[in-house]
């Protein structure tokens, strides 16, 4: 699972990574440049959309750098934790969403990344789920 996100107020910035056992990353440039990074080849099949008042790309990459230097943990800091990390730091709008819940299991979730992804977000209204070419 990664993330991704527009800067407010810019055309076409995008911001976006991802974290894994092996590494933690982070990238910036236009649409098609995230369409160029996330494909079937390394692993990536679909994406989800949702669109917020605000948002504040300072904030996200704060998120970003906090749980990135926790360290990986399969149960408590996966790929998953860090995704919901980014958006909701990004967003106080979906950080205040009660349809969002923590990312840990227990949390009225299995804590698995493709649970979360394809039940969860569907509950909240994100968009349908896009499968990537």
């Amino acid at each position: 699972m990664a993330w991704v996100f527009k800067v407010r107020g810019e055309k076409d910035h995008w911001i976006w990574g991802s974290f894994n056992r092996n590494e933690a990353w982070i990238h910036g440039g236009a649409w098609k440049d995230v369409r160029a990074s996330f494909s079937p080849s390394v692993g990536y099949t679909r994406y989800r959309c949702t669109y917020t008042q605000d948002g504040n790309a300072r904030n996200a990459q704060a998120a970003y750098k906090a749980i990135r230097s926790k360290g990986y943990n399969i149960a408590t800091n996966n790929c998953l934790h860090m995704s919901m990390a980014v958006f909701k730091g990004y967003s106080s709008i979906l950080r205040r969403d009660s349809r969002l819940p923590s990312a840990t299991a227990g949390a009225g979730t299995t804590g698995r990344p493709n649970d979360y992804f394809s039940k969860t977000l569907s509950n909240a209204h994100w968009e349908r789920i896009h499968y990537l070419p």
